[in-house]
């Protein structure tokens, strides 16, 4: 809802993108090293969510990881995710055509990388500051890859009260 300061909140923006596109889903990619009890919020508000972390090497500290959620429109849970993220960012926000599943495969497939030296390592681009930061060092190719499935992707700015929308095709940032 929008405020006296400008403020749009993720409704706002689900409701101007799905103006455009009615195909569209709300899913957060919320980062579970965050809060140690999201496993049970999550099971308690919503039937469609997953570690990404589940059943890679990782898999016995899957929730130090990424969760990815399918929320429905104006959910409690909805609610409590943005009032956290706000506090502190925690979730980005992904609008996506794309099932659940295929989602899902695709941001797992990218939660490794190697470095240089041949060490395999977590490439943590769920946390909301840490992906601010990749549009600024991705490559067009980069970036592309990494939104494949997604056709919107926001994290909220703190210190400017709104969301920064990051989009495959553009390079650089918008504000939402």
């Amino acid at each position: 809802m929008s405020t006296a300061n400008g403020f749009r909140g993720i409704e706002d923006e689900l409701r101007i993108r799905l103006a455009d596109n009615p195909e569209l889903k709300l899913f957060a990619l919320v980062d579970g090293a965050r809060y140690l009890t999201l496993a049970t919020r999550l099971d308690k508000a919503s039937d469609r969510w997953q570690w990404l972390l589940a059943d890679t090497e990782l898999d016995a500290i899957k929730q130090g990881g990424p969760a990815l959620v399918q929320l429905e429109e104006s959910s409690e849970l909805q609610h409590w995710l943005v009032n956290r993220d706000r506090k502190e960012p925690w979730v980005s926000w992904l609008l996506s055509t794309k099932s659940f599943e295929a989602l899902s495969q695709h941001l797992g497939s990218l939660l490794f990388t190697r470095l240089p030296d041949g060490r395999k390592s977590l490439f943590r681009y769920y946390n909301p500051i840490v992906r601010r930061a990749l549009d600024s060092v991705l490559t067009t190719e980069q970036r592309q890859q990494m939104m494949r499935p997604i056709e919107h992707w926001l994290v909220w700015q703190p210190l400017e009260s709104r969301y920064l929308l990051l989009d495959a095709d553009i390079q650089g940032r918008q504000h939402a």
